[in-house]
C-alpha cells in the first residue's frame, strides 16, 4: 500500500514525497499497520527507494 501512495507523489523530489508519506502514515494508519510495514521493511523487501526513505523516517 506504500508503494500506491508514493506513486501519487511521484512529481515531487525524492525527500518532500518522503516526508509528505510519512506524515500521511502516521497520520492516517493504525499502529499495527505501520508496525507491519517496518516489519516488512526491515525483512528485506524490494521497496521503491521513496518508500524506503517512509520506512527509515517512521522508525
Amino acid at each position: 500500500m506504500a508503494h500506491e501512495i508514493s506513486r501519487q507523489f511521484a512529481s515531487e523530489p525524492p525527500e518532500q514525497a518522503a516526508q509528505t508519506i510519512a506524515a500521511h502514515l502516521r497520520r492516517f494508519w493504525a499502529p499495527s499497520m505501520i508496525v507491519a510495514f517496518l516489519t516488512e521493511a526491515g525483512a528485506g523487501a524490494d521497496l521503491d527507494p521513496v518508500v524506503s526513505r517512509v520506512a527509515e523516517l517512521l522508525r
